[in-house]
């Protein structure tokens, strides 16, 4: 039975606040990677940009006013993040895109093998990106580590009494974040899911499962953590 897993891997965990790479969490990424490399036909990781990104686009930003321009370089940070985290994990056959059709053309070509990918599509977040390899593989579930352990009914910075959400549907996750049907991406959005993935999961009927933040402190192996957290289904 063809078994696959779509992993994002938030920029929020990838770099501490003084943008030094969280070798920590890498660690346990390989661990999970070897243990599991056997298991699946794909393993596909994807990695955002975070903090390293968004410093890189605040600098340009005085200076290039073309949206397309800063988006096309905060991509390719997504994408020397993907280069580190192939090269840490030390796995000669471990395919990066360039493109968005190399990333295609592998994953419908190749039966068994493994995949890093920053963002590759000016225009999507790496949610997106994560959630196309997902259709392409024809898996149901994205599976997201990031500095959100839960979807909470109400701020948890803000309110003490904020209760974790631990299934919602796609429909009362538009409500919560107010998203529109034709929600286009707006970069760096505070939110657990782009709203323009979060509008192509729903029609794939493509599942997200939000995890991560304390657990991370929690909770040493990944494969648990990955049992934490919210889904986010149709």
């Amino acid at each position: 039975m063809k078994k696959d897993i779509v992993l994002k891997v938030g920029g929020s965990i990838l770099y501490d606040h003084l943008l030094n790479v969280n070798f920590d969490l890498f660690k346990r990424i390989k661990k999970w990677y070897w243990d599991n490399k056997d298991s699946y036909d794909h393993i596909v990781l994807v990695t955002g940009g975070g903090g390293l990104s968004r410093n890189l686009e605040g600098k340009v930003s005085e200076n290039i006013k073309d949206r397309d321009g800063i988006h096309s370089i905060a991509m390719s940070i997504t994408q020397t993040n993907a280069t580190i985290l192939s090269a840490y994990l030390e796995d000669k056959d471990i395919f990066v895109p360039k493109t968005l059709g190399d990333a295609y053309e592998y994953l419908n070509s190749v039966s068994k093998g493994n995949m890093i990918s920053g963002g590759l599509k000016v225009g999507w977040s790496t949610d997106m990106d994560a959630a196309v390899f997902a259709d392409a593989l024809h898996t149901e579930r994205v599976y997201k580590i990031s500095n959100v352990d839960f979807i909470y009914d109400k701020d948890p910075k803000e309110f003490f009494d904020a209760t974790p959400i631990r299934d919602m549907t796609w429909k009362e996750y538009f409500e919560m974040f107010e998203i529109l049907p034709d929600q286009e991406l707006v970069p760096n959005a505070h939110i657990p899911v782009d709203a323009k993935c979060s509008i192509f999961c729903d029609k794939k009927r493509i599942s997200y499962h939000v995890t991560g933040g304390k657990f991370l402190y929690e909770i040493q192996e990944i494969e648990k953590i990955l049992n934490e957290g919210t889904f986010i289904h149709s």
